[in-house]
């Protein structure tokens, strides 16, 4: 196999283009693509930001006893390959990604040709929370609810690294950001995404807004998905990191801020009632911990008396 590179410069990033050939008639040629941002001092304070980004048609064996300094996601666009953390070795299918913590021994290598992979590296403070909110709490491959969707992400990050774009770095990392919250909803943990719970919890939580103001039993809200309410529990933990009762909470109090609004001289004691609290201390003292300050305060910073 024949490779050829290209180096262009420009001003706010590097791009390495690889042909790659298979014989010496140079058939079958297939452009690879590494971007390298050039990052000032201001992007790497951001939050998270990207520093590599790139296509391999038919990625090739990577070893890293030391790891890799920067956080990593690659994505299998086709083919299958292996990755080995440490002493465990997983198969990596087309339609699957995997990522890589910073600083942890890996390999990664095909099996089965063409192994075509879209990768990015990034960092940030931000980074391991985002992917630990996911449910990614460790190097390893993991499914995804839309594979499309994901690599859709990966390209246009991708395709702004090449755009000349005034601010690059801050441009991408809004992208990366974009990128991580939506692997938050299509990963596939324990045989389900966040997005399959969030649906499927769908006729529980309308019917939380449609009852918000009266009574409401954890056993009501089960019998609407005819689940166990121990279940209910786990599917809002899962989709919505919050028991089921701490979401009922929050709609009262959302509805009682509307009601403030749009009737500025009602009173705690009806507002409590209104929106299905027992008393009105006790819809203080939810209010306060939910908001970080009482309705009356509440009231007062929003020019209402």
């Amino acid at each position: 196999m024949i490779f050829i590179l290209y180096i262009v410069l420009r001003t706010n990033y590097i791009i390495v283009f690889s042909h790659r050939f298979k014989n010496m008639n140079l058939e079958a040629a297939i452009i690879d693509t590494m971007v390298f941002p050039t990052l000032t001092e201001t992007d790497t304070t951001l939050p998270v930001y990207l520093t590599s980004i790139g296509h391999w048609s038919n990625q090739e064996s990577i070893d890293r006893p030391n790891g890799y300094p920067h956080f990593q996601w690659l994505q299998v666009i086709a083919g299958t390959g292996e990755l080995r953390v440490g002493d465990q070795i997983m198969t990596v299918r087309a339609g699957q990604g995997f990522c890589l913590f910073p600083n942890e021994q890996h390999a990664y290598y095909s099996v089965q040709e063409p192994w075509e992979v879209i990768w990015m590296s990034f960092r940030g403070d931000l980074s391991d929370k985002l992917f630990r909110q996911a449910g990614i709490t460790q190097s390893g491959v993991y499914s995804t609810a839309d594979h499309d969707m994901i690599v859709t992400h990966m390209k246009n990050i991708s395709a702004m690294t090449q755009s000349g774009r005034s601010f690059l770095g801050l441009e991408c990392s809004k992208l990366v950001y974009m990128f991580l919250l939506d692997l938050m909803k299509v990963i596939l943990v324990s045989y389900h995404s966040v997005e399959q719970n969030y649906l499927k919890l769908q006729p529980v939580l309308q019917y939380i807004e449609a009852h918000y103001n009266g009574l409401i039993a954890i056993k009501d809200l089960a019998a609407c998905i005819d689940v166990t309410p121990q279940y209910l529990c786990l599917l809002f933990k899962k989709a919505l990191k919050m028991r089921p009762m701490e979401y009922v909470n929050r709609e009262r109090v959302n509805r009682s801020k509307e009601l403030m609004f749009r009737e500025s001289d009602i009173k705690m004691h009806e507002i409590a009632q209104r929106v299905g609290f027992d008393s009105p201390s006790y819809f203080s003292s939810v209010f306060k911990r939910l908001e970080g300050l009482s309705p009356e305060q509440f009231k007062k910073i929003h020019g209402m008396r």
